[in-house]
């Protein structure tokens, strides 16, 4: 499997290549993660900018999978910036495993108009609620979400540890049945303030998260997702008024073992 990422400890490690909600801004990229634990390298949501943050780390060609959560350009679009590299680049032996929802490799092959070219390149596989898929030396299971289209939440294993990210979501108990004990919860948290009746429910307040966090008995809780627009003190407060262990936020560059 691919290399270990620069700083890399020896335990299962969670790097933030971005974490901003909806769209990104400048030095702060949209959804995306690299876990990596010294044997395999899987590249978790692709948001805008995610892919130079990714080349920050490693040489993108190490990539041994990616899972895309959902359809949503703030999770996938860096996509293409990796078929573009490995199909006319210096190349690479073997596709790459894409765990993906259902409808979403259909949509990203429409989308280039040149679908037998991104099967040479990805080896797509489509996942849904309650599968478990073995990647290198990892075990990833998924849930659905709370989050229209078809939207996935991974739960990594790896070395006798996991973790869970929620994805977008709105408050879900299947989630946080999903994540139930998992030494780290990366939870988004898009809105602030009190839900009320006319609240967008696809997505959680920080409050919310501190809650699923709480529900899961999970060991710590990093905040993603959060907009540009919105205070990210005040979401950390919020979760931090309902969950009683360790919360931090989402920072790009930040590595977290797990």
């Amino acid at each position: 499997m691919g290399d270990k990422p620069d700083g890399y400890a020896g335990a299962m490690q969670l790097t933030v290549l971005g974490a901003n909600g909806t769209y990104p801004t400048t030095g702060r990229p949209a959804s995306g993660y690299l876990v990596s634990d010294g044997e395999t390298n899987l590249w978790m949501d692709a948001g805008p900018g995610t892919y130079l943050a990714l080349c920050n780390e490693l040489d993108p060609m190490e990539i041994d999978a990616v899972f895309l959560s959902h359809r949503h350009p703030d999770h996938c679009s860096d996509i293409f910036a990796l078929y573009h590299s490995v199909a006319y680049g210096p190349g690479r032996e073997g596709r790459i495993p894409v765990i993906c929802p259902e409808g979403l490799a259909e949509a990203l092959a429409d989308f280039l108009q040149h679908p037998a070219a991104m099967d040479t390149t990805f080896e797509f596989i489509t996942s849904d609620d309650g599968d478990s898929i073995r990647l290198g030396s990892m075990d990833v299971s998924t849930a659905r979400t709370n989050h229209p289209p078809p939207t996935l939440a991974p739960r990594v294993s790896a070395g006798g540890r996991s973790f869970t990210y929620t994805a977008d979501t709105g408050p879900s108990d299947a989630v946080a049945a999903h994540a139930a004990g998992s030494d780290l919860l990366l939870a988004e948290a898009t809105m602030t303030g009190r839900r009320g009746p006319g609240s967008y429910p696809h997505h959680m307040t920080g409050a919310e998260a501190g809650s699923m966090a709480a529900a899961a008995g999970v060991g710590r809780l990093v905040l993603t997702h959060i907009p540009a627009h919105e205070d990210p003190d005040r979401i950390l407060a919020e979760a931090e008024s309902e969950f009683d262990g360790m919360v931090a936020l989402a920072v790009p560059g930040a590595r977290i073992t797990v």
